[in-house]
């Protein structure tokens, strides 16, 4: 298996290229509102761990539980 330290700098641009035109070829199949539906479900994915969830206020019974 190939790691980041197992290649150059050179090396590296040249597969991150590859990679890029590879997604915008499978992308490039789809409408653009296919397209931008796609990126929103990857930025939720990907920032979901890193965004606090919607919390919801606490009743004055929660509250009390929580601190018994």
């Amino acid at each position: 298996m190939t790691t980041v330290h197992d290649v150059t700098p050179d090396q590296l641009r040249g597969l991150e290229a590859a990679g890029e035109a590879a997604l915008n070829a499978a992308l490039g199949r789809l409408s653009a509102r296919e397209r931008e539906a796609y990126w929103a479900s990857v930025r939720r994915a990907y920032n979901a761990p890193y965004n606090d969830a919607v919390k919801t206020p606490r009743t004055a019974s929660a509250a009390a539980a929580a601190r018994a």
